[in-house]
Order: structure tokens, then sequence, then C-alpha cells
């Protein structure tokens, strides 16, 4: 069937229409409803990328859209979630226009690591630098914690530098040639993003969805940790 050829550019559409709604979610302070899209951006995001290439027609023009949605729905939408944790728990430091201008390098930062991403000939098994769906989520994992107020004491309000210290982490982590398993990644290998998953799931349960940015902190640690032990 011919309309199949185009789900996959569809479904990039739908990653790009969530992640401006989200934008325009956060600019209202409309916290729930913005992760929510940000989650949709997400599956829409897995799938589009994994029916191109199950169908047949991964193509120039679905390559660079999906990383014009990814610019927006994993960019600009964390960027708008940092600034407004700053605006919002940080109290008068640091101020706004610092937290505006370090929210506007993360998003230049994600927007790099994408553009990078197209033309990097390194190894497709693995990512090279923090993936920019996966900063996206650590950011979405931290604003939900506090939105729902079980950030443990571990919230901007109560450590203000944090909201300048996680921008300027993302900055350099999407760059810095960290070698972090991907789903692509050797079997054997592919279970370390699998074991963090479902440590996250039982985590949000517990403790709720801190856990997702504390796992993704402890992926990105491991794979910190491999530049030096070479466990993979």
């Amino acid at each position: 069937m011919k309309w199949l050829r185009h789900l996959p550019n569809t479904l990039t559409l739908i990653n790009l229409f969530c992640g401006m709604m989200g934008v325009i979610a956060m600019s209202n302070a409309l916290v729930i409803t913005a992760l929510i899209l940000m989650g949709i951006s997400l599956l829409a995001d897995v799938f589009d990328g994994m029916l191109a290439r199950k169908l047949g027609v991964a193509d120039g023009i679905g390559v660079q859209l999906d990383s014009i949605a990814d610019t927006v729905s994993f960019g600009v939408l964390p960027g708008m979630m940092i600034f407004y944790m700053g605006a919002r728990y940080a109290g008068e430091f640091p101020n706004q226009q610092f937290i505006a201008v370090l929210a506007g390098l993360t998003v230049a930062s994600a927007g790099f690591r994408l553009a990078r991403f197209n033309v990097d000939t390194r190894d497709k098994k693995y990512f090279w630098g923090l993936a920019t769906p996966a900063g996206a989520m650590l950011v979405a994992g931290y604003l939900w914690a506090q939105d729902a107020g079980r950030d443990f004491g571990l919230g901007v309000a109560e450590f203000p530098l944090i909201i300048v210290i996680l921008p300027l982490f993302l900055i350099f982590a999407f760059h810095l040639p960290v070698k972090l398993p991907g789903l692509k990644s050797p079997k054997k290998v592919v279970m370390i993003p699998f074991l963090i998953v479902i440590a996250v799931v039982i985590g949000l349960f517990t403790i709720g969805p801190i856990s997702i940015t504390l796992g993704l902190l402890a992926y990105y640690l491991l794979g910190v940790l491999n530049l030096f032990f070479k466990f993979y």
C-alpha cells in the first residue's frame, strides 16, 4: 500500500507538532501537558526511523525532517523547561536573564549535536555523546519531580545552582566523545540501557519521576567509566 510509505514522515511531523505544542504549553506553565506532549514526541521519534528502515523508505528528506523535529522537541522544549524551572524555583539568583542565556545555549548545543549526528561517520551502533532525546528526558524528569513535589530536597528551590549546572552539563555532554550504548548496540551491550530502563520504571513506582533523571545520569556515568575501563 502506497500510503504506508508516508507513515514514517507523518510520525516525524507528529513529533514536530507535539514538540511545538509542548513549547506553547510551557510558555503557559502547563507542565503536565508539556510532559505528555514530549512523551508523544519520544514515541513518534522511536517509531519513525524504525518504520522507515522496515519499509525501505529511508531518504534524505526524512533524515533532515527528523533533525528539525528533534531540535524542537528535544532542544527547544527542554530549553523552555530549564528556563521555567529557573524562573519558578530559583528565586533571585541566578537571575532570569542568565538562565535564559543558558537555556538558549542548550538549544543551540542540541541543534549542533543533531546536525553533527547526520554526518558522523563513527560506528552507528553507539551514541557518541549524549543523545538529545536522552537529554530531554533528563530535564523532563527533573521538572516533573519538582512539579509533583517529589524531588526529595534535590530541587532548584533548595539548590539554585543546579539550574546552572544542568544546562552546562547538557551543553558539553551532547558533544564529548563518550561512547554510549543504544538499541542498535550488540546484544551484550544493549543490556545496559535495558537494565537502566527497568530500574527507572521501578523507581517511578517508588521514588517517583526523579528516577528518570537519576537513571540517565547513571547511564552517562557508565559511559564515562567506559573511557577508562572499556566495558564495551
